[in-house]
């Protein structure tokens, strides 16, 4: 049970101050045709306020899209925080990737030298997020939980990301540790499938992130 410990005790650290820092990172999630879902707002709008506090903030958002939609994770979080009434120069849509590890090295790349960053997402997210916001090259990184999310304790949604991030996490170490990398391949492919049968929503993000994976895994054969 120590992965859903970890996963609530980062989700309730302190809120860093965004003086601090020079850069926000808003990882993307559901929208509709354009429309930011309540989570996703949740995360914008608490990226407003940290802008507001300081205004030199330069805020990236990340995410691409899935087959069949018109619009982009990353631009509808843009236009969202333009609509807010931040400063459009101070707003970067970096629309690539569609888990939080493929938009997290997307914003790397496009932008290797952000400073000190902020990731702004769901409370349950945060120690995910900032491990892997690490793995893949950033060095001085915080998180914030959105405080107007409406994945809240001791709701059905609550506990699904609690299991969600706790599984994530499970992934994340095995990963880490020598010779363990197909095990915890082999995890996160049981994980997802049983994560499609719970939340039937979710198949078509994960067929799209298998194969990326199988593509990857074939151009690394290649000679």
């Amino acid at each position: 049970m120590i992965w859903p410990v970890r996963v609530v005790l980062q989700a309730h650290r302190p809120t860093p101050d965004p003086r601090s820092v020079q850069t926000l990172i808003i990882p993307g999630t559901a929208q509709y045709d354009g429309r930011p879902s309540a989570q996703f707002a949740a995360r914008l709008d608490q990226a407003v306020e940290l802008w507001r506090v300081n205004p030199s903030l330069h805020i990236i958002t990340v995410g691409g899209n899935l087959p069949g939609d018109r619009y982009t994770e990353a631009g509808v979080g843009a236009d969202h925080l333009h609509r807010a009434g931040v400063d459009p120069g101070a707003i970067t849509a970096v629309a690539q990737g569609n888990d939080t590890r493929g938009s997290f090295a997307a914003a790397l790349a496009a932008y290797p030298d952000p400073g000190g960053v902020i990731i702004v997402t769901d409370p349950n997210h945060c120690l995910r997020a900032r491990l892997i916001a690490r793995e893949v090259g950033f060095r001085n990184v915080s998180t914030v939980g959105a405080a107007g999310t409406p994945t809240r304790f001791p709701g059905k949604h609550w506990a699904w990301t609690l299991l969600h991030e706790s599984a994530g996490l499970a992934v994340a170490d095995l990963r880490r540790l020598p010779g363990l990398a197909g095990v915890a391949d082999m995890l996160e492919r049981t994980l997802r499938k049983v994560a499609g049968r719970l939340r039937p929503s979710r198949n078509t993000r994960y067929r799209y992130l298998d194969r990326d994976k199988s593509c990857d895994a074939e151009k690394l054969k290649s000679p």
